[in-house]
């Protein structure tokens, strides 16, 4: 698909694995380089970096129960 699409239209694409620990996610180096020449090659990188947008509702929750224990143990 990649193939198809390279200098023809525009493709995102998202994902958690930084670009230097993708050896390790295809497995073979080898691979990886090939793929990544050809996936950054006239490439916009753009990088996050901060705190989870789907844990915030899960980390709210915590917070909330970390208050009650604490406030039961004062």
């Amino acid at each position: 698909m990649i193939n198809q699409r390279y200098l023809k239209s525009s493709t995102i694409l998202t994902t958690n694995v930084g670009i230097a620990d993708r050896a390790g996610a295809f497995g073979d180096a080898t691979v990886a380089a090939a793929m990544l020449d050809r996936l950054l090659h006239r490439a916009t990188v753009v990088g996050i970096d901060g705190p989870s947008y789907r844990l915030r509702g899960h980390q709210k929750h915590s917070d909330l129960i970390r208050q009650g224990v604490n406030a039961r143990v004062s």
